[in-house]
């Protein structure tokens, strides 16, 4: 199977609400910043409670494919989000925030 970026409104505060961070071997919660999370199988975060539903990770930057193939076999059932995309909006949805936008 290959994988394409797929373009799809959605609402960035349903991500930013189910998301988990991806490393190498270990995830992290930017709800609670837990850190250390076992990737396999994991539904929500053991911290918080947060239900993942979503993942990015910033080595998938650049097209690098590796850790979304690595990522997709240890969490199926999440949608991988493109972590530039992801901050690129998050950051925008602040800056609005802070200027009353």
């Amino acid at each position: 199977m290959e994988y394409l970026r797929v373009w799809k409104e959605i609402d960035i505060e349903e991500v930013k609400n189910h998301i988990i961070m991806v490393e190498d071997k270990y995830g992290h919660c930017p709800g609670c910043k837990q850190i250390g999370i076992e990737l396999k199988d994991v539904k929500k975060c053991p911290g918080c409670g947060r239900v993942f539903k979503y993942a990015t990770s910033k080595d998938a930057r650049g097209g690098k494919s590796d850790v979304v193939v690595r990522t997709r076999k240890k969490l199926p059932e999440l949608v991988f989000v493109d972590y530039d995309d992801y901050e690129r909006v998050t950051g925008k949805k602040k800056a609005e925030s802070l200027f009353n936008i």
